[in-house]
């Protein structure tokens, strides 16, 4: 089995500034150091890279959408304007699939949005689909991580594990 890695909208405006994620620098740890494992494992690392609209954080080529880690020379980026990669990509799934990868783990943000459909998109394109609880963030509608009070960080890392069991429950993923 060959495992690709997405790294999903690691991206400036969620990692850094006044839109972070709550706890970034402890998700940052976490996202480098699996992606480092990945890398040494010689696993493919896939970088997907959100559009926004004109005047959202992740506007392309704004300064929140530059991607937060810095893909290694032959790392493939993907750019999506859609929750899900494979929506945005249709020929994605074929070209992972002639490269020989049949497993997706997927990490990055945000759980209850991207993650989750781009789980979807990879599972329905034929991939088994991994999901550690550990590796995907969310936020609250947009409100600003210093204005989010420690009751809702509780309740981000709950709602991925809410993520998680969703799509254990409908087959999305395996445990």
């Amino acid at each position: 089995m060959t495992t690709a890695l997405f790294a999903i909208d690691i991206q400036d405006n969620m990692m850094i500034g006044e839109y972070s994620v709550p706890n970034a620098d402890n998700f940052a740890d976490l996202f480098e150091a699996r992606i480092s494992s990945a890398r040494a494992a010689n696993q493919p690392v896939i970088w997907v890279q959100n559009d926004g609209p004109e005047g959202d954080v992740d506007e392309p080529f704004s300064e929140g959408w530059q991607l937060f880690f810095v893909p290694n020379v032959g790392e493939l980026v993907v750019r999506k304007t859609t929750q899900n990669v494979f929506e945005s990509n249709p020929e994605l799934a074929d070209q992972l699939k002639q490269q020989g990868i049949d497993e997706i783990e997927i990490i990055g943000m945000q759980s209850e949005f991207c993650v989750r459909a781009s789980a979807r998109g990879a599972k329905a394109a034929g991939f088994k689909v991994v999901l550690n609880p550990r590796l995907h963030a969310t936020f609250h509608d947009g409100t600003p991580a210093t204005n989010i009070s420690g009751k809702f960080k509780v309740s981000a890392s709950e709602l991925a594990a809410q993520v998680r069991a969703d799509l254990l429950a409908e087959g999305t993923i395996e445990n």
